[in-house]
């Protein structure tokens, strides 16, 4: 009776959001008075250093009374860590490979923003070898309330097209894909993951249909889970091991003007500790039109980035 409450809370209409766009710069989302998100879409090549911390879109993430950044934008450790963010490292187009995560030698840049009710839609280019892009993506974000312990619930809805043949998207787990990353105040002792299963190894493992995430900023602790929806690529891997809190999805796949590269995922945010099977597995369900029994769970401290060799 438990999940079937769960998941029917999870499934009621949401409380409308307040969309404002600012454009060239930002679009804050905002429930009762207060911004909870903030997509990040200023382009500025001004200067070297403006352009650096502008040459790709990602979405901040609020507390729930918006006191608190949740999320990492540009500089500190890793600096293409950046909030909630899509982007891949090896991408093949026409012979040539382009790296659309660290952004070298091309940017994401927003071109049209539409917004709807408790939605908007994001048009990016993806700069090939000029400011010509190789690649279109319409990234629709929708805001949800969802059910307790949860306070925000972000949908990602992303479909990329290749303006002409075929583009191949690819990187590895920790460079493309899918991503969040909380702020640069994380503490990166406490950081805590959590999967469904048993003696689950998230560097071995592939289609998960959720992680989580528990961290610590500014002396408040929060849970985010991201949930893997079943019509994303198979052989999808799972990253979430690192201190600093990065961590996300790896799907690959191909993309056509007539067929996209189509991804679909959410992400629920709660403040607290949450550490709860039922939880995490009901709102999979609600998100995936299915009704699985709810796992065991693998609870994992996080790891420090391995040194890098000396040549």
């Amino acid at each position: 009776m438990k999940n079937t409450l769960l998941f029917l809370a999870l499934t009621l209409p949401t409380f409308a959001f307040d969309i404002t766009v600012a454009d060239k710069d930002h679009v804050a989302v905002a429930n009762g008075g207060k911004v909870v998100a903030k997509l990040m879409m200023a382009n500025d090549l001004s200067t070297p250093e403006k352009h650096h911390e502008t040459y790709k879109p990602y979405m901040h993430v609020f507390s729930a009374d918006g006191s608190t950044r949740l999320t990492k934008g540009a500089g500190f450790n890793f600096t293409h860590h950046r909030g909630i963010f899509l982007g891949f490292s090896k991408i093949g187009y026409n012979g040539k490979s382009y790296d659309r995560w660290h952004m070298k030698k091309g940017d994401q840049v927003v071109t049209k923003v539409t917004p709807s009710e408790n939605t908007f839609t994001a048009h990016i280019d993806w700069q090939g070898d000029t400011t010509a892009p190789f690649l279109t993506e319409e990234r629709r974000f929708s805001f949800t309330t969802p059910a307790k312990p949860f306070y925000l619930g972000i949908e990602m809805n992303s479909a990329i097209k290749a303006i002409s043949g075929e583009a191949d998207m690819n990187g590895d787990p920790e460079h493309a894909g899918a991503q969040f990353r909380p702020s640069e105040l994380v503490d990166t002792k406490s950081t805590t993951y959590v999967f469904p299963g048993e003696n689950i190894d998230a560097h071995k493992v592939k289609d998960l249909p959720w992680a989580a995430e528990i961290f610590t900023t500014e002396g408040k602790t929060f849970t985010v889970v991201i949930l893997n929806h079943p019509d994303n690529p198979k052989d999808t891997a799972t990253s979430a091991y690192r201190d600093y809190g990065r961590f996300g999805m790896f799907p690959k796949g191909k993309a056509t003007a007539e067929a996209p590269f189509k991804l679909r995922y959410q992400w629920l945010i709660a403040e607290g500790n949450v550490r709860d099977a039922a939880v995490f597995q009901s709102a999979w369900n609600a998100f995936a039109g299915k009704s699985e029994p709810v796992p065991s769970l693998t609870i994992k401290a996080s790891e420090q980035p391995k040194p890098k060799a000396k040549k």
